[in-house]
């Protein structure tokens, strides 16, 4: 029975020195960052897991309309089926990057696994005629071969500093806009989804921003890429 209990502590160990720790540490880094950074009224609106066709549309028209720039880490497989939306995303100014090719979790993949969809995630793109330079892990969980990998091929690790659990099936586009609302701070990284999630939860997430964003404007809040940020 003490064998059993001492293997799966040492387990939990590799486990969170492997994944946990390095993904949630570096998360805090750069929220920390941000926050003492103290860069004016300024946000940055992030989209994972699209693009998420007629929903990425619909938000892309939105941005258009109060000429918001954002960044969108795309599933390359997504990305593959709305080649016009990546278009669009670059014709109107916005920032490409990289959410993996199938949105597959790193907590428990290895070396191959790990190149092979940052290089993968690369090429898809590239065949777009996108240069991606700026890298978000799915889930946020990166594992220590990603840290080399993404050294190696000059990728840049950006997380987030709100979410608003828009994938949710629980949440209403008042509640997403409540959350963004009380949850952003001046140089706040803000994480939402154009893609995937519960049903109709990316058309919820376009309708929480119709709310939000000229609230935000209001309060005075001005809207950059995340390379504006270097």
């Amino acid at each position: 029975m003490m064998w059993m209990i001492a293997a799966t502590a040492v387990l939990a160990i590799i486990v969170l020195s492997y994944s946990v720790f390095p993904s949630f540490a570096l998360r805090y880094v750069q929220t920390w960052k941000r926050k003492r950074a103290g860069s004016g009224r300024v946000l940055y609106l992030t989209f994972d897991d699209g693009p998420g066709g007629s929903d990425t549309e619909a938000l892309l028209d939105l941005l258009k309309k109060y000429e918001i720039k954002a960044s969108f880490f795309t599933v390359a497989e997504s990305a593959g089926k709305y080649p016009s939306l990546i278009a669009r995303m670059k014709e109107e100014g916005h920032l490409i990057g990289l959410h993996s090719v199938h949105h597959n979790n790193a907590l428990f993949r290895g070396n191959r696994f790990t190149y092979t969809d940052l290089a993968q995630s690369m090429f898809a793109l590239q065949k777009l005629g996108c240069d991606a330079v700026y890298y978000r892990p799915p889930w946020g969980h990166l594992n220590l071969f990603t840290l080399g990998w993404l050294k190696r091929l000059n990728l840049r690790l950006i997380f987030w500093d709100v979410m608003a659990q828009d994938w949710s099936e629980k949440e209403t586009a008042d509640t997403i806009c409540l959350k963004i609302m009380r949850r952003v701070f001046p140089g706040a990284v803000i994480c939402l989804h154009d893609g995937r999630g519960a049903a109709g939860a990316p058309a919820r997430t376009v309708d929480a921003l119709r709310q939000a964003l000229p609230m935000l404007l209001q309060e005075g809040y001005t809207f950059k890429r995340v390379d504006d940020n270097e």
